[in-house]
């Protein structure tokens, strides 16, 4: 979304993060079991969907430090995601309270803060990372409780200015703690960046974050089958967990993350970049059909090979949606409006 010029891996690589994030919501939605499931398929569904959010947030600051915003260009852009944010709330109202916060009021604090990350990140370069993932790891193994509950109801709730707050900055769905390590962890990678056809360098800082994330994952869950436990879960008791989002979810997805990345990197797979170019459009607007057919899974008792298949199906469809929509009204998008707008300030 904030960038100077396109980069075909990067455009496929926003695909890939809203294309996750529709396949997460939609599969949330029409979901034909009930409890926590521990198969393989519930976990590969689970672990790619919560890759979503990460690669969004990591990419959204790869593109800042890229951006060069001034302070006018900034407040705006805050302003029309945080209005983006009201719009997905209304458009969900079964999940969402009207000025409940999430990914896109995150990326609107993170537009505004993003001068003191850039001051940091110049003066520590990437012991910036280090330290900061260190402070927010420590932070959540000593004082857990900080993040909140898993209760949906209260992570969405915007009862009070005090409420708002504490959801926008620590317990809400996608507070700034711990959620600006993946904003640094992309500003980090945009400031290593040498070339546009390597954008994530594979150097011996990139390799052993990779392995010794993967080590963690494959030893945790190990130990979690070995002990009859949930591995991974969105709420529940579990190692790695999203709502809210615990040391074990963010090692894992920091490495799921540059492992995708370093995947579209290599393979471009050009057949995203529509999509990831319409990534802001896509993650706004696919909240409505969702929001109208939220409760057809058990109104025609949809069996899980007719629920996975319209998962797969409304996930897919985006793609050429939004190639058409480039083609046929290539101004009638969020992006656009962001871009044309910023020109004018």
């Amino acid at each position: 979304m904030s960038q100077t010029s396109r980069i075909a891996h990067i455009d496929s690589l926003r695909g890939v993060a809203v294309l996750l994030m529709v396949m997460v919501h939609s599969a949330a939605t029409w979901n034909p079991f009930d409890g926590d499931q521990e198969t393989i398929l519930a976990y590969l569904v689970s672990g790619l969907g919560g890759l979503a959010a990460p690669l969004f947030v990591t990419l959204f600051g790869w593109g800042m430090l890229r951006s060069k915003l001034n302070l006018k260009t900034r407040i705006f852009q805050a302003t029309f995601l945080l209005l983006c944010q009201i719009l997905v709330n209304i458009f969900s109202p079964h999940l969402f309270n009207t000025l409940t916060p999430g990914i896109l009021s995150l990326m609107a604090l993170l537009t505004i803060i993003f001068p003191l990350i850039d001051y940091c990140l110049i003066k520590l370069n990437l012991s910036f990372i280090l330290i900061s993932t260190m402070i927010i790891l420590l932070v959540q193994i000593l004082f857990p409780e900080v993040q909140g509950t898993g209760d949906w109801d209260d992570r969405v709730a915007d009862n009070s200015i005090t409420i708002l707050f504490s959801n926008l900055f620590l317990t809400g769905t996608y507070p700034l703690f711990p959620w600006i390590i993946f904003f640094i962890l992309g500003a980090t990678v945009s400031s290593l960046q040498r070339n546009e056809n390597q954008t994530l360098p594979i150097d011996k800082k990139t390799i052993p974050t990779v392995i010794l994330g993967l080590s963690f994952c494959i030893i945790t869950f190990i130990i979690a089958q070995y002990n009859g436990e949930l591995w991974a879960h969105p709420s529940s008791e579990a190692y790695l967990t999203f709502f809210p989002a615990n040391y074990g979810f963010l090692i894992a997805a920091i490495t799921g993350t540059l492992l995708i990345w370093l995947f579209i990197q290599r393979y471009i797979l050009s057949f995203l970049v529509s999509t990831g170019r319409l990534s802001l459009t896509i993650y706004v607007f696919h909240f409505i059909p969702l929001s109208l057919m939220h409760r057809f899974d058990t109104q025609y008792e949809w069996g899980v090979g007719i629920s996975a298949s319209i998962v797969m199906l409304y996930t897919l469809i985006w793609m050429p949606i939004s190639l058409l929509l480039l083609k046929y009204l290539p101004n009638l998008n969020l992006e656009k409006l962001l871009r044309k707008a910023r020109k004018s300030l």
